[in-house]
């Protein structure tokens, strides 16, 4: 299938952001965010305004009222879509991209959402003028970041489609998670999200593939500047947020990687999520998991990134 093989290309256009020259900013008050990152890019945009909660459709009716003619709407099991696309390109991320790694994800991982589970709003916009416009008209805010955000409380996710599918993966992976897994701790739901947002196809499962992250990753190796994982697991939001934080993506989204290649990073997520109360970082699951202290987990792991290779 086409997408299949576009998928790779999930998120390359980002690098087109790298000098858009736009300053730091954090979220509004009284949402909760995960938002896809460029990670070493370091990309940012100016403050948004507060605002109140946005009022978000949960059936198709008025989801199509609210959007109006301009956008195509559907609904996927409990996703409702309305995006500016044109039918090709709506059809392959509709039934093609988002379908297929709902699915995946779900058959692996989020296997625990309560029934009935809770409707999510996807709104994606052909390119950055329209998620803008977007934002601001359905949303009453500013773009957090030009690439999309999940908005935990009111369960909706915005996409700008120029950065590619993998930002609907992304923020995709953070939908299910919440309702799966609302314990996981900031690493483990960034990591998990930024492994999938460039990831193939294998059968019926998706496998995260090496992306941009990697040269940073690897410059802190050799730099002797890593977090170490005790540290970076025990990190909240605001932490994770604030300090080093494409390196803290990074760091999570390879240290994920090396747990699903070795096939541990489903045992880890299934036993942290039935016993979250036994170790919230979730550093006693992972080192059940490899029968060895995290210590010298660690040490596998970094002696692994430096046999990783990436090319743009």
């Amino acid at each position: 299938m086409r997408w299949k093989n576009t998928l790779f290309l999930a998120m390359a256009m980002l690098m087109l952001w790298s000098s858009s020259g736009i300053f730091a900013a954090g979220p509004p008050a009284g949402e909760e965010y995960s938002r896809s990152t460029g990670g070493a890019l370091r990309v940012r945009l100016a403050p948004a305004a507060p605002h109140s909660p946005p009022l978000i459709p949960k059936n198709l009716a008025d989801l199509r009222s609210m959007t109006g003619d301009d956008f195509l709407c559907v609904q996927r099991d409990r996703f409702l879509v309305a995006s500016d696309l044109g039918p090709g390109e709506y059809e392959y991320l509709v039934d093609g991209v988002l379908d297929f790694c709902r699915n995946a994800l779900s058959r692996v991982y989020f296997d625990n959402v309560k029934s009935p589970a809770k409707t999510v709003n996807i709104f994606i916009f052909r390119d950055y003028t329209s998620y803008e416009h977007g934002i601001r008209r359905f949303l009453g805010m500013e773009p957090i970041t030009p690439y999309g955000h999940y908005g935990h409380s009111q369960k909706y996710i915005v996409v700008n489609y120029d950065t590619g599918p993998g930002t609907m993966v992304h923020e995709l992976t953070h939908a299910l998670m919440s309702d799966d897994f609302p314990e996981a701790p900031i690493w483990l739901a960034e990591g998990m999200a930024s492994l999938y947002e460039h990831c193939r196809a294998e059968g019926d499962v998706l496998r995260g593939d090496d992306n941009w992250r990697l040269p940073e990753l690897k410059a802190a190796l050799e730099g002797g500047y890593l977090t170490p994982l005790q540290t970076l697991f025990a990190m909240t939001p605001q932490t994770f947020n604030s300090v080093k934080v494409s390196l803290n993506y990074a760091q999570t989204r390879y240290f994920c990687k090396y747990m699903e290649e070795l096939g541990l990073l489903p045992i880890v997520y299934k036993d942290f999520r039935a016993r979250p109360f036994l170790d919230p970082t979730g550093g006693k699951f992972v080192a059940k998991a490899f029968g060895k202290p995290l210590e010298s987990v660690e040490a596998a792991w970094r002696n692994w990134i430096s046999f990783q290779y990436w090319k743009e």
